[in-house]
């Protein structure tokens, strides 16, 4: 095939062919009682164990962005399987997202009540890439109950099945 003749895929077709691939979904939040913001994000990724690092996208015109600057203290709630409606909420704008939300205060920060994981965090580095900012961010801990994660893909959310681990047991956290 001649590469010259190529053209770039549409719009739409890109978004089909991105929402074939599997995300796990978390909450950013930042701030506590006194002004909680949060936001979903469909692109947390582990970036490094030493030093601990992670990263996430965030669109440019989000109204989170300004908040998440180089620096800030950040909450990422990893949502698990059955938290579609917090999901749903914290990706929706023009609302109080916190609104009916259980969440508590840890380390000052917003931390929603049953998630998979909570990990504490810091912003290192933001990133203009396209349309969004990449942030990475420091590792500070983190915590888990092995549930199973709410994944989204194909433009829906979904949770997976338990998979058989090597020795033949079905594992929760496989």
């Amino acid at each position: 095939m001649n590469r010259a003749a190529r053209t770039s895929p549409s719009v739409d077709a890109l978004k089909d062919l991105f929402a074939h691939i599997p995300t796990s979904v978390a909450v950013v939040t930042v701030g506590g009682r006194a002004g909680a913001y949060g936001l979903t994000v469909g692109t947390l990724n582990t970036l490094s164990l030493e030093p601990p690092l992670v990263m996430f996208a965030v669109n440019a015109a989000s109204r989170l962005l300004p908040r998440l600057h180089t620096g800030a203290a950040i909450g990422i709630n990893l949502l698990a399987a059955g938290q579609t409606d917090i999901a749903r909420q914290f990706a929706t704008a023009a609302i109080d997202r916190f609104d009916g939300i259980r969440w508590c205060e840890e380390y000052a920060l917003p931390r929603i009540d049953d998630t998979m994981a909570w990990i504490p965090a810091r912003v290192q580095q933001r990133i203009p890439l396209g349309d969004h900012r990449l942030i990475t961010a420091s590792v500070a801990s983190g915590e888990t109950n092995h549930s199973l994660p709410l994944l989204h893909w194909r433009r829906a959310f979904h949770a997976p099945s338990p998979v058989a681990a090597p020795d033949g047991q079905s594992r929760p956290d496989a």
